[in-house]
C-alpha cells in the first residue's frame, strides 16, 4: 500500500516537473528569438540607416558657359543636353526638356545651386550661326542674355565608403506610373499588409504543391527588399523565415514610402559582365539612354517585367522572352485599370527599343576612377564619409567626345584589334584634367591604363634631358657627335645603344640631334655629366622611380603612366611652373559648404629661360623633326611635342601641347609584344586625329628679356643669316650666344 501511495503521489510531481521544464524551454526559446530579432534589427539599422547608398555622392563635370560668339556647334550643345538627361521634344519644352527649331535650340533648364548663386529654372533660346552661338534669348522676358550657365553634367554617382556606382531616386523623383505598375505586378496589397501577406503565402503553397515544384512566390515587396539587402536567393525554409522576420522589422521601423524607394533603388535588373546593375534609374540609363522620368508606359512595363528574372527576360540577350513578359505586364495593367484596351493594343504592338549593346555602368569610367583616387589623397576620410557630397571636376564632356571619336577613328585606321590605348588631356596652365581614357573601349570599367599602366617612355625623356644639359652650360647650338659608344655596366655586360634608324650622322648642333631624336649624341652627353642632372630633375617632379641608376635611363627605359608623362610635360609647357594635375575642383556637402582639402602646391620648379629653349626645340620636332606629320594636318599652326618609341616597337608615345591644352597618347599591347608602330606612325597620328577635332590655338612662346634670338646653322652651330636654307631661329641666354659665324648655305 505504501508503494502504491508513493506512485500516486509521484505523478503530480512529474507533471509539475514537465510543466516547469516546458516553461523554461519556452522562456529560453523566447529569449533566443528575442535576441535573434534584436540581432536582425541591428543588421537592418546598420545597412538601412547607416549605409551611404541612402544619399550618394555625385560627381559633376564643368558647367558650360554659353555666350554670344562662343565657338560651339549646335549638335555639340545637343550632345551636352543629352548627357544631362534633358529630353528632346517636339512641343513647348517643360523643365528638363529641349527642342530644336532650325538653327536654334529652346531649353527649359532645371534650377541648380552653384557655389556663388542659385540659378532658377529658365526658358531660353540659343541661336547658332557659322558654328558659333549667335544670341541667347530669355523667352519669358524677351531680353537677350550676355551669359547663361548650363548646369554641369552628372558623370557619376557613388558611395565613398564602398566606391559602388549607383543612380538613386528619392521618393519624390520616382514616376507615379512606375509605382502603380510595380505594385500591380509584384505586390497589389503593399499598402495593406505588415511586411508579409499570409493569404499570398497560402496561395503560393497550394500552387507549388499542385505543380510539384516552385511555380509561384508569395513574397511581398518588403520581403523581396529584405532578401536583396541581407539574404541570398537560395530556396530554404531558414532563409524564408529570416526574410519574413526582416520584412516585419522593416515595416515596424520605416514608412511604406521609404521601403518603396529603397526597393526601386536596390532591385537587381541587369548584369554587365561582372557588374550587377541595381535600381530602375540606372537600368533605364543603360537600356534606353534616358532617365526613368521620361520613359513611356511600355518601357516601364519592360523594366518591371525584368524584376521576375533579370537574365531570363534580358531584352538584349533574350528579346522574344522579354517582349512576351512586357506584354504580360501590360495585360496586368489593363486588368488593374491602369490602361484601357486601346492603350493595351497600341503599347503591346511596339518594339522593345533598347540599345544593341549594354554600355558601361559609368559613361566615363577612367575619369571617375581618377576622381576616386585623388579624393583619397586630397581629402581626409572623415570628410569623405559625409553623405551627399557634391564633387565638381574640370571634366569637359565635349573634349571627351572629340577624344573618343578621334581615338576610335585612328585605331580603326591602324587596324590592330588588340592594340590598347590611353590618352590624357589637360590644361597645363591650371592643371585641370579635362578628358581621359584608359582603354580602347572607352566605357569599359576595367584596368585604367592612363593611371596604372607603367610603360617605358623612350625618347619622351629627352626634353627633360635637354633641359638638364642646358643647365650644365650647353646651348641649342652646341656641337654634339653622333658616333658609336660602348658602356660596361655594373653587372659586367656591355651596353651598346643605337639610333632608331641604326645609322650614324656625324657632328651636328644639339638642336638638330634633338629634333631628329638621335640617341647616341644624348648618351655621350649623359655619361659626361648629364645623367646626374637628369636624375636630380626627375626627383624634383617626383618621377624618379629607381634607387639604382643605369645609363639606359638616358634613352627612357624608366617606366611611367600616361598621367605621369602629362605631369612631366606640364612643367615644360608651363614655363617651368609645376602645377599638380587634378580632376577635382571643389567638394561641397549637402548645404553647399565647401570642404577643406589638402592643399595642392603650385610653384616655380625650373628656370623659365632654359625651359623656353626646350619649348623651341619641341616646336622644331613638330615642324621638321619626327613629328613633322603635324604640318600636313595643322598647316602653319605652331605646336610643340615629342615622339617616343621603345625597344622592338613595343610602345608608341606622343606628348604635345598647343596654346593651352596638353595631350599625351600611348599605344601598346597588354602582353608587351611588339606593335610595329613608332611614335611617329602610331601615337602621333592618334594625337593629330583627336586634336584636329578640338578648337585649339597655336602655342606661343613667352617673351623673356634674358633671351636673345639668332639665326643659327643647324649643322655647325654658327650664327648665320635668317634666310639661309640651313638656318633656324633659336633663343640663347645673352652670355651664351655662339661666337662662331657660318656661311649661308
Amino acid at each position: 500500500m505504501a508503494s502504491k501511495r508513493k506512485r500516486r503521489l509521484s505523478k503530480p510531481r512529474m507533471v509539475v516537473h514537465k510543466r516547469t521544464l516546458l516553461k523554461s524551454l519556452l522562456v529560453i526559446t523566447g529569449l533566443a528569438l528575442s535576441g535573434y530579432l534584436v540581432y536582425l534589427n541591428y543588421l537592418i539599422g546598420l545597412r538601412f540607416e547607416g549605409d551611404t547608398w541612402a544619399l550618394p555622392s555625385r560627381v559633376y563635370s564643368r558647367s558650360l558657359d554659353l555666350y554670344p560668339g562662343l565657338a560651339l556647334k549646335q549638335d555639340s550643345l545637343q550632345y551636352e543636353l543629352s548627357l544631362s538627361i534633358y529630353q528632346a521634344v517636339k512641343t513647348q519644352p517643360l523643365p528638363g526638356q529641349y527642342r530644336v527649331l532650325g538653327n536654334s535650340i529652346e531649353i527649359h533648364s532645371r534650377s541648380f545651386e552653384f557655389s556663388d548663386q542659385i540659378q532658377p529654372i529658365q526658358n531660353i533660346r540659343v541661336d547658332f550661326s557659322n558654328d558659333e552661338v549667335g544670341q541667347i534669348l530669355d523667352i519669358n522676358s524677351g531680353r537677350q542674355l550676355a551669359l547663361f550657365r548650363l548646369p554641369p553634367v552628372v558623370i557619376g554617382s557613388y558611395y565613398p565608403q564602398n566606391e559602388e556606382d549607383r543612380l538613386l531616386l528619392t521618393i519624390e523623383e520616382i514616376p507615379k506610373p512606375l509605382i502603380e505598375i510595380l505594385l500591380a505586378v509584384e505586390d497589389k496589397f503593399f499598402y495593406r499588409h505588415f511586411g508579409i501577406n499570409p493569404a499570398s503565402i497560402l496561395r503560393a503553397m497550394i500552387a507549388n504543391l499542385k505543380a510539384g515544384k516552385i511555380v509561384q512566390g508569395g513574397s511581398t515587396l518588403t520581403q523581396q527588399l529584405a532578401k536583396n539587402l541581407f539574404l541570398t536567393s537560395e530556396q530554404t525554409l531558414v532563409r524564408k523565415i529570416n526574410e519574413a522576420f526582416m520584412a516585419i522589422l522593416l515595416e515596424i521601423r520605416f514608412s511604406k514610402q521609404t521601403i518603396l524607394a529603397a526597393y526601386i533603388n536596390e532591385v537587381f535588373l541587369l548584369q554587365q559582365k561582372k557588374i550587377a546593375i541595381h535600381g530602375f534609374e540606372l537600368a533605364s540609363h543603360l537600356l534606353f539612354k534616358q532617365s526613368i522620368e521620361y520613359l513611356s508606359l511600355d518601357k516601364l512595363a519592360l523594366l518591371v517585367g525584368m524584376v521576375k528574372g533579370p537574365s531570363r527576360f534580358n531584352p538584349i540577350t533574350q528579346p522574344i522572352a522579354a517582349l512576351e513578359r512586357r506584354n504580360l505586364v501590360l495585360r496586368t495593367m489593363l486588368e488593374s485599370s491602369l490602361i484601357d484596351d486601346s492603350d493595351f493594343q497600341y503599347l503591346s504592338s511596339k518594339p522593345l527599343e533598347v540599345v544593341a549593346r549594354l554600355p558601361g555602368v559609368n559613361r566615363f569610367p577612367a575619369y571617375l576612377d581618377l576622381v576616386k583616387r585623388q579624393l583619397k589623397k586630397t581629402y581626409n576620410a572623415e570628410a569623405l564619409s559625409t553623405r551627399g557630397l557634391r564633387i565638381f571636376t574640370p571634366f569637359d564632356p565635349l573634349i571627351q567626345r572629340h577624344l573618343e571619336r578621334g581615338l576610335k577613328t585612328s585605331l580603326a585606321r591602324l587596324g590592330q584589334d588588340e592594340l590598347q590605348a590611353s590618352v590624357v588631356i589637360a590644361d597645363y596652365l591650371n592643371g585641370d584634367i579635362q578628358a581621359l581614357v584608359g582603354d580602347r573601349q572607352v566605357d569599359f570599367p576595367g584596368f585604367n591604363r592612363a593611371i596604372m599602366a607603367q610603360r617605358p617612355i623612350g625618347s619622351l625623356i629627352k626634353p627633360l634631358l635637354l633641359y638638364s644639359l642646358l643647365e650644365g652650360g650647353l646651348t641649342l647650338a652646341s656641337i654634339v657627335e653622333d658616333k658609336r659608344i660602348q658602356i660596361r655596366q655594373s653587372n659586367g655586360k656591355i651596353w651598346e645603344p643605337r639610333n632608331y634608324d641604326k645609322k650614324l650622322h656625324g657632328a651636328m648642333s644639339l638642336y638638330q640631334a634633338f629634333v631628329k631624336s638621335y640617341n647616341l649624341p644624348f648618351v655621350h652627353l649623359g655619361i659626361n655629366g648629364g645623367l646626374e642632372v637628369l636624375v636630380k630633375n626627375l626627383a624634383r617632379i617626383n618621377l624618379l622611380k629607381h634607387d639604382v641608376i643605369y645609363p639606359s635611363l638616358l634613352l627612357g627605359t624608366t617606366s611611367m603612366s600616361a598621367f605621369e608623362v602629362a605631369q612631366m610635360f606640364q612643367v615644360i609647357a608651363n614655363n617651368g611652373y609645376f602645377t599638380p594635375l587634378t580632376a577635382i575642383r571643389r567638394v561641397s556637402d549637402q548645404r553647399n559648404k565647401t570642404l577643406n582639402r589638402i592643399p595642392l602646391a603650385s610653384y616655380k620648379l625650373f628656370d623659365q629661360a632654359r625651359i623656353i629653349q626646350v619649348q623651341r626645340a619641341l616646336i622644331g620636332v613638330s615642324e621638321e623633326g619626327t613629328a613633322k606629320y603635324l604640318k600636313s594636318r595643322f598647316g602653319d599652326y605652331t605646336l610643340a611635342g615629342k615622339t617616343g618609341t621603345t625597344d622592338d616597337m613595343r610602345d608608341s608615345w606622343f606628348s604635345g601641347f598647343s596654346q593651352q591644352l596638353l595631350t599625351v597618347v600611348w599605344l601598346g599591347n597588354d602582353d608587351n609584344t611588339p606593335i610595329n608602330l613608332s611614335g611617329s606612325s602610331g601615337a602621333l597620328r592618334v594625337w593629330a586625329e583627336i586634336m584636329q577635332r578640338i578648337k585649339i590655338g597655336p602655342f606661343k612662346i613667352t617673351r623673356d628679356d634674358r633671351l636673345e634670338w639668332h639665326p643659327v646653322n643647324r649643322f655647325d652651330g654658327g650664327i648665320t643669316q635668317q634666310n639661309c636654307a640651313s638656318s633656324v631661329l633659336l633663343p640663347f641666354i645673352a652670355s651664351r650666344v655662339p661666337g662662331k659665324r657660318s656661311q649661308c648655305h
